[in-house]
């Protein structure tokens, strides 16, 4: 290759570079930079500058996923829907004395239901836990781990991880139903409703 030929290619990497480090400035100042970006991921910001071994990749994606998620009007349900779903979550807290399986698995459903309700896109379990992850980072880990023992078989070890699924649906579901943005999860009456149920399995097994 002439001089005149590598002179023209280094010149195009440069341009390239120079492209490449301005759409990576752009798109981090949209997500709000790295202080933004460690505010509203939390430890979501953490756990993707791990997996990706890059702080720059895990920005890059993080202020994507924020982006995606500020294009959508999220509103809080409406008292009819409120009651309507509270009834259903009641309902599946019965039904998992005798059905542990199915009702973690109906729960994970009726998850879905809530957040389409509020207004989240009807798409896949790990694009709903990303918009999650940009409203409320601290119940991300919580649904994915929910969704991981939700196939557990029923057995001494499997129930249990359905325990914990149904637990880890309970306070994500609290929170998606609640008006407020800063809602804690009514662990206290859910907590009760758990013991209510554990003893009432205990005495059927008796009987």
């Amino acid at each position: 290759m002439s001089a005149l030929g590598w002179t023209i290619l280094a010149l195009c990497v440069v341009a390239l570079a120079v492209v490449a480090f301005v759409l990576i400035h752009r798109i981090g100042q949209r997500g709000g930079g790295t202080l933004m970006l460690r505010r509203r991921f939390g430890p979501e910001y953490d756990r993707a500058v791990e997996q990706s071994g890059d702080r720059r990749t895990a920005e890059l994606k993080l202020a994507e996923i924020a982006r995606r998620r500020d294009e959508f009007h999220i509103r809080p349900l409406e008292d009819r829907e409120r009651a309507d779903y509270v009834a259903r979550w009641d309902a599946l807290q019965t039904q998992f004395v005798d059905d542990p399986a199915e009702a973690t698995r109906q729960a994970d459903l009726l998850i879905a239901d809530v957040m389409r309700s509020r207004g989240y896109p009807e798409v896949g379990f790990d694009e709903r836990v990303e918009l999650i992850s940009a409203d409320r980072p601290e119940f991300a880990g919580s649904y994915r781990e929910a969704q991981a023992g939700a196939s557990s078989q029923v057995n001494d070890r499997g129930t249990e991880k359905l325990r914990s699924s149904f637990v880890h649906y309970r306070d994500l579901f609290a929170w998606l139903v609640d008006d407020s943005a800063h809602a804690k999860p009514r662990r206290a009456k859910a907590q009760d409703s758990d013991r209510t149920a554990a003893m009432s399995g205990s005495d059927r097994r008796r009987a």
